[in-house]
């Protein structure tokens, strides 16, 4: 199976201009490393890796939402083929091969949801559009099967899944909900690392990129009384971090897997 790789600097617009050095950056890279086969536990396998790097290149300690908060990627979608035969499998893998000379793009972070999946479009969609790739059940099918969703239901009185008002608080920032947040010190890096191997093995060509343009100072969450989504607005200090919101430089990477 072959595998290639694009990288791409894309500096993001705002008002019609460049965003020149920011106080932010966000940038994508896919490496690989050696692991156990996900289906053999006995052979070694290539898998694909997405870095993604925040860098705060300021003098101040900013803290902010993260353009990849998630732990899943693509939608919830019921699949029926299993295309490796394995058995137990609680969801079936679906369509693998099936993206194979295709070309999508794959945003991240189109707005500050909670836990928010992961989208990947034809590169020929209008992705401003309620579009729908079935491809992101194939993708949903094999991440479920390899790394089922955590269990939260201990956490269901406590903290709903979703943000409300109530508890986009400082104290659960730097608690429950930290790991959905980015903490950097001036010159400091954080890197969050994804494994791509459900992209491997359906196959196709993929661009990851961040689809928002900017960081926002707030939260997408739901109105306990009120139905639809609901603006929550961060507080502008956590601790020793102010609130970042605005531009940031950011890039976009292609990784192609299997035949073109």
């Amino acid at each position: 199976m072959k595998s290639k790789i694009f990288f791409t600097t894309m500096f993001l617009f705002l008002q019609g201009q460049f965003l020149f050095p920011q106080c932010i950056s966000i940038e994508l890279s896919v490496t690989w490393k050696m692991g156990f086969d996900l289906f053999k536990k006995d052979s070694i396998m290539s898998i694909p890796i997405l870095n993604i790097t925040y860098s705060n290149n300021c003098n101040t300690n900013y803290y902010f939402f993260k353009a990849s908060a998630n732990d899943r990627v693509g939608m919830s979608c019921a699949a029926s083929t299993d295309c490796y035969g394995t058995t137990g499998a609680k969801k079936a893998l679906s369509s693998c091969g099936s993206g194979t000379g295709e070309k999508f793009n794959v945003l991240m972070g189109r707005t500050p949801w909670y836990k928010m999946g992961w989208k990947a479009y034809n590169d020929t969609a209008d992705y401003t559009n309620s579009y729908f790739e079935h491809i992101n059940c194939s993708l949903n099918s094999i991440y479920e099967y390899f790394y089922p969703p955590k269990d939260y239901s201990k956490y269901e009185k406590l903290l709903p899944f979703y943000f409300i008002p109530s508890n986009v608080t400082i104290e659960n920032i730097l608690g429950f909900y930290n790991d959905q947040f980015v903490f950097l010190k001036p010159e400091e890096t954080h890197i969050d690392t994804y494994n791509l191997i459900g992209f491997k093995l359906v196959e196709g060509c993929y661009t990851f990129l961040i689809a928002q343009d900017e960081i926002k100072d707030y939260v997408v969450g739901i109105n306990p009384d009120a139905p639809g989504g609901l603006e929550i607005p961060l507080p502008s200090v956590v601790g020793e971090y102010q609130l970042y919101s605005g531009g940031f430089n950011t890039n976009k990477v292609t990784v192609c897997f299997g035949e073109r």
